[in-house]
């Protein structure tokens, strides 16, 4: 069965999730890339079995909610709103999150019920399946903040919530505490291995596990000559200026050299065999502008990831290059 028509379950949510999802954001949502293009990206990836889409309030300033919204109210006349799982994000209150490294965030109760709401009328649900809190740390939590979640879901505008987070003492800090929310999205790639006892354990809590930058945004793929694309311009960009971007380039040489070596599969296929290899992610989150990168990892054969080439990763991370996630 091709990957994107099979399913797996999100932790304790029981959501039946494809092992790929579309990640609606950045350059996809920003206004330089035509909407048309955008909506048939969308289109293709719930043709070809994708049912994950991931987006957030303030992604591609403000504009990525609305513009998914506008590309969905065709759409679910062909796809039941109940065999689709969308996720959304608050809590962030810039518009270009990650790449100052200084975002400004509120994840008070009243600011998150209107972000919530506003992420519902944005997009023309009625309900998330998944609403995060995003970037939000243990600090972050109390007992109102939970009690305003709690209200969300009993007003069914949400079904599970979860955090967006790329700090490994918020991670540790949900498994001490793995009832209060239900799913996490996290980075994890080749690069980032030390994130797999994490990983092993927020599984074995329950927790559902998503992982961002599977493609440590872009650094485990061969580098190009040309940018000929705007698209290409914007997220060599961001590679540049976002500080969890910049550490992943530095560190990204050697185990680039070791994706590139094995033959199987082409070098994003390789970078997802090994992510979605793990027993304890759910689904890995692909942000593109493009649909035939989409269909490149939608052919992903996980299987075609021998242990020994596996091993060859682990051994391209051990020896010292890897990027230690914080």
């Amino acid at each position: 069965m091709p990957l994107a028509h099979q399913r797996r379950t999100l932790g304790r949510t029981g959501l039946a999730v494809s092992p790929v999802g579309l990640g609606c954001s950045g350059f996809w949502g920003h206004r330089r890339f035509p909407e048309q293009s955008a909506a048939h990206v969308v289109e293709h990836a719930l043709a070809q079995g994708v049912n994950l889409l991931d987006t957030g309030h303030n992604y591609s300033g403000f504009h990525a909610e609305p513009r998914l919204g506008r590309i969905l109210r065709p759409l679910l006349k062909r796809y039941p709103r109940e065999s689709l799982v969308i996720s959304s994000k608050g809590g962030t209150l810039t518009g270009q999150a990650g790449i100052s490294g200084a975002e400004q965030r509120n994840f008070s109760p009243a600011a998150i019920t209107a972000s919530c709401e506003a992420s519902l009328r944005n997009l023309g649900l009625d309900y998330l399946d998944i609403y995060q809190l995003h970037g939000a740390s243990q600090h972050d939590i109390n007992d109102d903040l939970l009690t305003a979640l709690q209200r969300l879901r009993e007003r069914g505008l949400i079904r599970h919530t979860g955090i967006n987070t790329h700090t490994a003492s918020t991670l540790c800090w949900m498994i001490d505490h793995p009832t209060l929310f239900d799913v996490v999205l996290l980075d994890y790639n080749a690069l980032q291995q030390d994130r797999e006892p994490l990983i092993d354990q927020l599984h074995a809590a329950g927790i559902g596990v998503l992982a961002g930058t599977v493609l440590a945004q872009g650094h485990l793929l061969p580098s190009r000559a040309r940018l000929p694309r705007p698209a290409d311009a914007w997220y060599l960009a961001r590679a540049w200026l976002k500080p969890s971007s910049r550490a992943l380039m530095h560190s990204a040489r050697r185990m680039r050299h070791a994706i590139a070596t094995i033959r199987s599969q082409r070098p994003a296929q390789t970078a997802f065999a090994y992510a979605l290899g793990h027993p304890g992610v759910a689904s890995g989150i692909l942000g593109t502008t493009r649909t035939v990168s989409l269909d490149e990892v939608l052919a992903t054969r996980l299987e075609a990831l021998t242990a020994a080439e596996r091993q060859q990763l682990v051994n391209a991370f051990g020896d010292g290059r890897g990027s230690p996630s914080h």
